[in-house]
């Protein structure tokens, strides 16, 4: 005899239909079928349960209909229930599981205690799954060198949340270092972080996407041209805070277009500090108190600083930074002034400098210029406002680093420039130029001297 009482599913609906049962019965008990002679209890029936039979049987058939359909049914809703928490459950332990050893969890934590997080939050990795829809392709906004970037909505913020590759640790501490100590304007902030996975750094949303989109994409409405001069105004005075204004010098190492980005007002801000440099700058050169120089290896040879594994993207590289290491605020100079070619030309910047350069070394270059710059513009543009910027682009990519102007002088440029159509007073960039206006071109033509 067995007790219906008695038997166990693995499925909790299941269970439930057999304490109704065993309650509907109470303490009746069911007998099994006779065995057969040869011991075979294939034919027997699973279950047997009370019937109006008036002849006091108990048919299998109908027993085995109900217990089948209530497993099938209660297999269905364990399995869908199974599925909801199964997916919860990962999104929790994936923090603490398959992507890095504990070892390498470790670092990364002992890497954040030198940092002052007082304007960041640390989010845990449960709520950046949540927020991005586990990291979804439809979530998916942008692809840097070091991570993918994310849309979410954190605690009633709009946000972009770049998940790194652990290869990339110390590109994130570097960004980690940078962000939650300067604070600026035209510097993209960063309100959060998390380690836990993968490496995560989570900044303010930037609504228009990056300018190198806006530049080279079909599908993009063509820059006005003072949109352009702002742009540029707004990545010089960030370039400029963190060139001038703060204690040690950072140096971003890796200005382009796809690193600054265009807020809902169209104005720039300057992103992905993953390669920035941190140094302590004297008034000659850089000096041998450094840290934080992420993947590259540092030889202090002299007064320069020489960096032997450089870092960033062909084509905005000085040529002192991709042929001998040398690192000092002037490679950011170099690069901003091939972004300001850029901003000129609508062109990719591979070539664009000797591009420009081979057009003002002709005898008229005005006339030339008009094809260098940007097509979808068409005649809207102030052609002395263009020279002026071709004058400062030009000043910028001097292949020796001393003759560059800095930021400070560049922003005081296009300031003056953005505000007004007026000559700029040239002489201030050149020492020993010449100062007729009419000998403009051939000043440009001539290797300046100049004293920034």
């Amino acid at each position: 005899m067995v007790e219906i009482s008695s038997l166990r599913w693995p499925f909790s609906f299941a269970e439930q239909m057999v304490e109704f049962s065993s309650l509907r019965y109470q303490s009746r008990k069911f007998p099994l079928p006779p065995q057969t002679d040869g011991g075979d209890f294939s034919e027997m029936p699973l279950l047997f349960y009370r019937t109006d039979d008036q002849n006091g049987t108990f048919p299998p058939l109908r027993s085995i209909a109900v217990v089948a359909g209530a497993s099938i049914l209660a297999f269905f809703l364990y399995k869908r229930v199974y599925r909801r928490k199964k997916k919860k459950k990962e999104v929790v332990e994936t923090s603490t599981l398959p992507v890095v050893s504990q070892h390498q969890y470790v670092q990364h934590r002992h890497g954040l205690t030198g940092i002052t997080m007082d304007k960041s939050v640390e989010f845990s990795y449960e709520e950046l799954a949540i927020a991005t829809d586990d990291f979804s392709l439809n979530n998916k906004i942008g692809q840097g060198g070091f991570g993918s970037v994310y849309y979410a909505e954190l605690r009633g913020e709009k946000a972009a949340i770049k998940k790194m590759d652990m290869q990339a640790s110390k590109e994130f501490l570097s960004e980690l270092k940078v962000l939650t100590n300067v604070h600026h304007l035209n510097l993209v902030r960063l309100i959060g972080y998390c380690v836990g996975g993968s490496l995560f750094l989570v900044y303010e949303y930037i609504e228009n996407g990056n300018l190198s989109q806006h530049l080279h994409s079909s599908r993009r409405d063509p820059l006005p041209w003072s949109t352009r001069v702002n742009i540029a105004l707004d990545s010089a005075r960030g370039l400029e805070y963190i060139h001038e204004y703060t204690v040690p010098v950072y140096i971003h190492c890796d200005i382009k277009p796809a690193n600054i980005l265009i807020d809902k007002n169209f104005r720039g801000k300057v992103a992905d500090f993953g390669l920035t440099k941190l140094t302590e700058y004297g008034t000659a050169s850089l000096n041998s108190s450094l840290a934080d120089f992420g993947l590259a290896r540092v030889t202090i040879y002299g007064s320069d600083l020489l960096y032997t594994n450089p870092m960033g993207t062909f084509g905005y590289a000085s040529p002192e930074y991709t042929q001998y290491g040398k690192i000092s605020p002037k490679i950011d100079v170099y690069a901003f002034g091939v972004v300001l070619f850029e901003l000129i030309s609508g062109k990719e910047a591979v070539g664009l400098v000797a591009s420009f350069r081979n057009v003002l070394s002709l005898p008229d270059p005005g006339e030339y210029l008009h094809k260098l710059v940007d097509p979808r513009l068409g005649d809207d543009y102030p052609f002395d406002s263009v020279c002026k910027l071709v004058e400062l682009a030009n000043a910028c990519t001097q292949e020796d680093p001393q003759l560059r102007p800095s930021m400070r002088s560049i922003v005081v440029a296009l300031v003056s420039l953005s505000s007004s159509t007026e000559d700029w007073d040239f002489g201030s960039f050149y020492e020993n130029s010449w100062s007729s206006p009419s000998n403009f071109w051939k000043r440009m033509l001539m290797k300046p001297h100049v004293n920034w």
